[in-house]
């Protein structure tokens, strides 16, 4: 075996070895398959310098937050290599990304979100794909699922709990669905209803009706072209605004119309309560008009000199 199988090989021990959930096994493995391929076309084993030049070529591909993912997992990978006595550590000293806060993204307004339902209610009248998307927005709005939560989730995962309907989902970071969000009677009407026009047998809660995929589960990236265009249908088109504005929005509503913190927090399934706080503060601030008292004072005392 040549040097860079038996680097293959070192990873697959690894992986193995790592104690970590399922889920994640999978992910990290999928992200030190794609640097072995990486590996593949060089002369030699990597170097610091060729852990820096693919880090490059990451960069050109995906978004800082990826980038990032892969180098945690790759630099993880050679402190355990090292430490084996496989061989040196080559991303020692290599640096991640920075990340950009999720909290670039907007949330929309009261009267923004009822337009965005108003807008996905007339597409339900014209096609099941309508209906899909209705009930699709009024779940994310008023529930605040992240996408992949909602590509997770399967027919069979609506249950009940002390007679309120309930969807189960696998949160971020399980590998199981032991949480739940309540639908309202309102949201379920609409699942319900899309449930009735599919008559299918298909597992996932939200598929594809449209050839070759039809039946196929509706991943993130397909859901996230669904709110955008529905965004843009209403005269939203900015980067800042996306299907996660909608999570935005959930946390942004619990606290407008009254929720506390604590039932925020639960309501976002936020494992430390401080990012619950930056939605009240955001709030706070929206809220808070100094700037034009200010404002007034002076032009009013300019005035008065004159």
């Amino acid at each position: 075996m040549d040097d860079k199988g038996f680097f293959r090989e070192i990873i697959d021990i690894y992986i193995q070895r790592f104690d970590i959930k399922e889920n994640t096994k999978r992910s990290y493995g999928k992200m030190l398959a794609q640097f072995a391929e990486f590996v593949d076309g060089l002369p030699n084993l990597p170097t610091r310098q060729d852990v820096m030049a693919y880090r490059e070529q990451l960069k050109s591909r995906l978004r800082a937050a990826s980038v990032q993912k892969h180098i945690v997992v790759i630099r993880g990978f050679y402190r355990w290599y090292y430490i084996e006595g496989f061989g040196p550590n080559a991303a020692e000293g290599v640096k991640g990304m920075k990340i950009e806060s999720d909290f670039k993204r907007e949330s929309l307004s009261l009267e923004a979100a009822i337009k965005l339902l108003n807008r996905a209610k007339r597409y339900a009248s014209k096609s099941i794909i309508g209906k899909r998307d209705h009930a699709l927005i009024a779940l994310l709005l008023t529930t605040g699922l992240r996408t992949i939560e909602v590509e997770r989730a399967d027919v069979d995962d609506i249950s009940f709990v002390d007679e309120t309907k309930v969807l189960y989902i696998m949160g971020k970071g399980h590998d199981e669905k032991d949480a739940y969000v309540k639908l309202s009677p309102e949201v379920y009407g609409l699942i319900e209803e899309y449930l009735i026009e599919r008559q299918d047998e298909y597992k996932p809660l939200f598929i594809n009706h449209t050839k070759p995929y039809q039946g196929t589960r509706l991943r993130t990236r397909m859901i996230s072209m669904v709110v955008k265009e529905m965004l843009r249908d209403i005269g939203i088109d900015d980067p800042k605004y996306s299907a996660h504005s909608l999570r935005h929005t959930a946390a942004s509503l619990a606290l407008d119309l009254g929720g506390d913190l604590d039932a925020a927090q639960q309501l976002m399934r936020h494992k430390d309560i401080s990012t619950t706080k930056i939605y009240a503060h955001r709030l706070s601030k929206a809220k808070n008009h100094l700037e034009w008292q200010i404002s007034t004072a002076l032009f009013q005392t300019t005035k008065k000199k004159k």
